[in-house]
């Protein structure tokens, strides 16, 4: 029996060191993903509406930006992203307002307008004569000319005001997670990150465009309990960041919950669970553990199920739908 066990053991690594040599290029939905979540946090392009689209590892990008240096600094962004093999640019660089050229030094400027309210120039006076002349009267000055009103300054227009746009409570959407969530190791009241997968509509209109961050709130999170326990993770959407501001989301709670495991199938889950630990420790740790535990009957669970029952855990690039229970109000300034 125990040569039997040891021969099952030995054919178990050896598949699972096989299938931890190949390698699996990302998705686009996952190169898509990891461009908008840089673009997003790098703090030249953040506030530029840049799109993204990505079709077997070629990168699309649009959509109009300030400055030619956001455009560079989102082809950089794009260019380093694992798994892009070419990146095509149709951005457009929204053109600046024409500003006219100073004037020459040797220009001249034009003689000031003449003051029709002073009082003309007196004229010169005779030269002196031999014979003395009668002496006349002084001539009457004219009375000054009533001083003009103050002109008052002309108010500058007032600023834009911003458009509003509201979606309405029961509305569906979806989000990519970007970080995982574990049952084990996370509590209530701890925030995750997140993308949106697909844009926010109003009568057929984008309101907010996919890639959108996202604030993921783990509202419960309960740990498998001895043998028979279940586990379970309750998850909502709170925020969504759009033009540089977090708007409060008010959405339903996403659960997801373990199964409870029994004392025989917590014995064969441990022994594929050994076989996981001893193939991640062959790997080195790292990368190589983490193909272990995932070989040693369903993941770390597996190697734990001896005393707990199965842990629940929501991995990075899932996919969660959730449906707003109240309206949500967005604000952008007009372009």
């Amino acid at each position: 029996m125990n040569a039997n066990k040891l021969v099952l053991l030995t054919a178990a690594v050896s598949c699972a060191l096989a299938v931890g040599c190949g390698s699996k290029a990302p998705t686009d939905d996952a190169i898509k993903t990891d461009i908008q979540s840089k673009l997003y946090a790098d703090a030249t392009t953040k506030a530029a509406s840049i799109s993204v689209d990505v079709k077997q590892g070629t990168v699309t990008l649009s959509g109009d930006v300030p400055t030619s240096d956001v455009e560079l600094e989102a082809m950089k962004v794009a260019n380093g992203t694992t798994g892009v093999r070419s990146v095509t640019d149709q951005m457009k660089v929204q053109a600046a307002a024409a500003v006219p050229p100073p004037a020459s030094e040797n220009q001249q400027a034009p003689p000031p307008p003449a003051n029709p309210s002073a009082p003309p120039a007196p004229e010169p006076a005779p030269p002196p004569s031999q014979t003395a002349a009668p002496i006349s009267p002084p001539a009457q000055e004219p009375a000054p000319a009533p001083a003009a009103a103050p002109v008052a300054p002309s108010e500058p227009p007032p600023p834009p005001k911003p458009i509003r746009t509201t979606i309405p409570a029961g509305q569906s959407f979806s989000v990519r997670m970007i970080d995982s969530i574990d049952s084990k190791t996370n509590s209530t009241g701890q925030t995750f990150r997140a993308s949106l997968n697909a844009p926010m509509t109003r009568n057929g209109h984008t309101v907010i465009p996919s890639g959108a961050p996202v604030t993921v709130t783990l509202t419960n999170a309960k740990g498998a309990g001895r043998i028979k326990g279940s586990s379970e993770l309750s998850v909502a959407v709170t925020s969504i960041e759009y033009h540089g501001r977090a708007f409060p989301v008010d959405s339903n709670v996403n659960t997801e919950q373990g199964k409870g495991r029994g004392k025989q199938t917590a014995v064969r889950t441990g022994i594929g669970a050994a076989a996981g630990a001893l193939i991640g420790g062959l790997a080195g740790g790292g990368k190589g553990a983490a193909i272990g535990t995932a070989v040693g009957g369903g993941g770390t669970f597996g190697f734990q199920a001896l005393t707990h029952g199965q842990q629940v855990k929501i991995p990075s690039e899932t996919v969660l739908t959730f449906t707003l229970d109240a309206p949500l109000t967005v604000e952008r300034m007009p372009q």
